[in-house]
């Protein structure tokens, strides 16, 4: 039997947050390998500290973010995917599957958007290691 894969998310304190937390009040279940990091915004998680969770152990990353229609900060929406796309390119210069990596954006409370979604990602998941 295999270790289960450790995924970290790091979740948006506003909509990414919103649907963790509507997600545990329906009592809808993820894996128990998923840990999540909450941030102020998406735009503070730096491409180092998304590669950090790699050499730290995590198998995936998931940044959880705001729809961008209803982003807190607006403008800190092209910060965060110029960040997400450096990580990946950086991820395959060192050979690792840019798959590991994954941004998602979800409206304010979808609990059942989070949990496809997070299954979607370690099912996937295991299928690339």
């Amino acid at each position: 039997m295999s270790k289960p894969s450790t995924i970290v998310i790091f979740a948006c304190n506003w909509d990414g947050l919103s649907c963790i937390e509507t997600a545990a009040q329906k009592r809808l279940t993820f894996p128990a390998s998923v840990k999540i990091i909450r941030v102020s915004c998406l735009s503070r998680v730096h491409t180092g500290l998304m590669l950090q969770a790699f050499e730290y152990g995590a198998d995936g990353v998931i940044l959880l973010g705001c729809d961008s229609r209803s982003c807190h900060f607006g403008i800190e929406e092209i910060f965060i995917n110029q960040n997400f796309e450096k990580a990946r390119e950086i991820m395959h210069l060192l050979g690792l599957k840019q798959d590991r990596i994954e941004l998602i954006r979800l409206p304010h409370g979808d609990a059942t958007g989070f949990i496809s979604r997070i299954n979607d990602f370690t099912e996937q998941f295991t299928s690339i290691t």
